[in-house]
């Protein structure tokens, strides 16, 4: 089983890779929740697995094992491989060592592109990174130079894929999962209730005038 946030690449690349990059014969379904189902000989299956990191038009392809009871709509997977970029990083941090130990504050480091590899973009350097969706993602890396103040390294993720903290699933975000709507709508809105009564218990006092402040004993005049 396979996925790739963002839009659908499309069969035709899809099928490239199994093809040009794995060079086996194998079959594809692709699931409306974005989900794709591979079907490959046992041997096959392992190599690829093995194998990677695969991207499809720069973006990474998930792959993991296919349980018997997997769940297309209920299924967790929050640990995922996020193209990472860092601006304006300094070139004394492009070092293969120092990337690796930056980008590993945010995640599990996999590795460099090309072009950061070859020093041939030097605008940002941009690290493949495994994160986990279920924690908080950070937007900036303190980076302790040799010389000079710390750096605040600012943080930028490429293509991050929808995921649902409520229900643990790729494919939809928080806002949009129906379990989390279905919970919040199941909440007793017991404090506006209890408002709305008491501003009812006002406005009815307001029309009967002046109460008794103690049983039996006028209000003061």
């Amino acid at each position: 089983m396979g996925y790739v946030s963002g839009k659908s690449p499309g069969y035709r690349a899809l099928n490239s890779i199994i093809y040009n990059v794995w060079k086996c014969e194998a079959t594809f379904t692709i699931y409306d929740s974005g989900w794709l189902v591979y079907k490959f000989k046992i041997e096959k299956k392992l190599t690829v697995l093995r194998g990677g990191p695969y991207l499809v038009y720069g973006r990474p392809l998930v792959l993991r094992p296919m349980t018997k009871k997997f769940n297309f709509s209920s299924e967790e997977m929050s640990r995922v491989p996020v193209w990472v970029k860092f601006p304006s990083l300094p070139l004394c941090c492009w070092s293969p060592v120092c990337l690796s130990k930056i980008a590993s504050v945010i995640g599990k480091p996999i590795q460099c592109d090309q072009l950061t590899s070859n020093l041939s973009h030097m605008s940002y350097a941009r690290v493949l990174v495994e994160i986990d969706l279920l924690e908080e993602l950070r937007h900036s890396v303190e980076i302790s130079l040799p010389e000079g103040p710390t750096l605040h390294q600012k943080v930028v993720y490429e293509n991050l894929p929808k995921y649902c903290n409520f229900c643990h699933v790729l494919g939809h975000s928080c806002l949009l999962c129906p379990k989390a709507s279905a919970a919040t709508n199941s909440v007793s809105p017991s404090q506006p209730q209890a408002q709305a009564a008491q501003a009812a218990k006002r406005s009815v006092l307001s029309r009967l005038g002046p109460q008794l402040s103690h049983q039996g004993t006028p209000p003061p005049s």
